[in-house]
């Protein structure tokens, strides 16, 4: 018996045609693909940014990623507005965009990367995206009255009200962390204390004891307490009082990354467990560094490095340190009778401008630096009764004009600190029996918010201590 199997088709045969057909089709689609990418150029595939950050550091990054490799982009192909200044770095299918500094707060920019192309292939295309920067909340001390509670609150720029963040007795001054508030106290006997306050949701986390910070001795007093922007790291300025009179008068850090204990920042600015501390007029952390400029009490420069890593660097003297432009790699000093942009990489300075009409006044008070070219400074006439009638002035390069801010006939001003990103200034003013906050466009003078306070976070980036405004 035998079977004729000659017409019968083997049984993998259907199987291998429609493998190799369905190849076929895919080769052609990847094929028609290429033709139309290579006519149509690349896409924007997506884009990555923190709205938060580029509104209160330098040097944020925007990241468009393309859905193929691009040719090297050029500077001149990125365009921003409204205008920003940024660079430019591009590698495999991801164009950097760099801002030089904060964006201004809660607006669109619009960015486009224009004629992008695949390497080998003749046809451009731009990318274009949209991005919004965040908003900014704003922490103030308020004294309590009446036996109430000093209060440190927060509020958003663009919402009304107030939150209480946290409440104590005898509050003198407050660092903001990451995640918690470094907060300064003085007790009736002139003694500080120094807790670090746990934060969740914006307020004291019920959940998470405080941390009481253990002084340099039994009995002292705090002051100037500043924190690195990292949130690193915070110190302050204490005068041992142990003996009934003050002695080790000077600066002291404490590392958060290790045993929370306060050092003394030697003579010779490193971190000295039982060292007699440097002393101070007038320090600050510089921003975005770990390092801090020190104006000491025989009027000396020193930057010094917390961390105790590297040597401090002596960069002459100054008589008074107004504060730190953009970035904070340039301080505002006074030497003598010159006001000066000081380099603290190099320690090169150049006179800062200060064209005539800007200081036509008796009294010459703090220069805030808004940018490289700009600035406001507090100035002002001294009335018959001795109290200064206070005014604000800009100067941008040569041009100079009064800030239109209301200040009351009856306020003494006592200080003036601008925001992260030099979009608004804090101006606080104290009556007999009231202070304020009042926070205005650096511009305009238009006033943005007010509340009850003696002090804002942002007056915590100026250098302070026993003789600064």
């Amino acid at each position: 018996m035998s079977t004729d199997v000659r017409g019968t088709p083997a049984p993998g045969r259907p199987l291998r045609r429609r493998f190799v057909a369905v190849v076929a089709v895919l080769a052609l689609i990847g094929a028609l693909a290429a033709i139309v990418g290579s006519h149509q150029g690349p896409r924007l595939r997506s884009v990555s940014y923190s709205a938060t950050d580029l509104v209160s550091r330098p040097a944020q990054r925007l990241i468009l990623t393309a859905n193929q490799a691009l040719q090297r982009v050029a500077p001149s192909d990125v365009v921003v507005s409204p205008a920003a200044a940024h660079t430019v770095t591009s590698s495999g299918n991801t164009v950097a965009v760099q801002f030089d500094g904060p964006l201004a707060y809660d607006r669109t920019y619009a960015v486009v990367v224009r004629h992008v192309r695949v390497p080998g292939q003749a046809a451009t295309s731009d990318l274009r995206t949209t991005i919004h920067t965040g908003t900014t909340d704003v922490l103030a001390l308020v004294p309590g009255t009446n036996g109430a509670h000093d209060r440190i609150v927060s509020r958003g720029l663009a919402t009304g009200g107030t939150d209480t963040v946290f409440q104590g007795t005898g509050i003198t001054g407050f660092a903001r962390l990451a995640r918690s508030l470094v907060v300064l106290s003085d007790t009736a006997d002139g003694t500080s204390s120094i807790d670090i306050v746990p934060l969740a949701d914006g307020r004291q986390d019920p959940a998470v004891p405080v941390e009481h910070i253990t002084m340099p001795s039994a009995r002292g007093h705090a002051s100037a307490l500043h924190a690195a922007d990292d949130g690193a790291s915070f110190g302050f300025v204490y005068a041992d009082t142990t003996t009934g009179r003050s002695q080790d008068v000077g600066l002291y850090d404490v590392d958060l990354t290790g045993t929370h204990m306060p050092t003394a920042i030697a003579a010779d600015g490193r971190p000295t467990t039982g060292a007699t501390p440097m002393t101070v007029r007038q320090w600050a952390y510089v921003p975005r560094t770990e390092s801090a400029l020190v104006r000491t009490t025989d009027d000396g420069l020193v930057l010094v490095d917390m961390s105790g890593r590297t040597d401090a660097a002596r960069l002459g003297s100054a008589t008074y340190v107004h504060g730190f432009v953009g970035a904070g790699t340039t301080a505002v000093v006074e030497a003598g009778d010159a006001i000066v942009r000081l380099d603290l990489t190099d320690g090169d300075r150049a006179a800062l401008t200060a064209p005539a009409a800007s200081t036509r006044a008796q009294y010459l008070g703090r220069i805030v630096a808004l940018t490289g070219s700009s600035y406001v400074r507090l100035v002002g006439d001294v009335r018959a009764d001795g109290t200064i009638a206070a005014r604000l002035v800009r100067v941008h390069g040569e041009r100079v004009s009064d800030l239109q801010v209301h200040i009351p006939s009856d306020a003494s001003v006592t200080a003036v600190c601008p925001s992260p990103n030099g979009q608004f200034l804090a101006i606080t003013t104290r009556t007999a029996d009231s202070s304020l906050v009042s926070v205005v466009d650096a511009t305009s003078g238009a006033l943005e918010a007010s509340l009850d306070g003696v002090t804002l976070d942002w007056c915590a980036a100026l250098p302070s201590g026993a003789d600064a405004g």
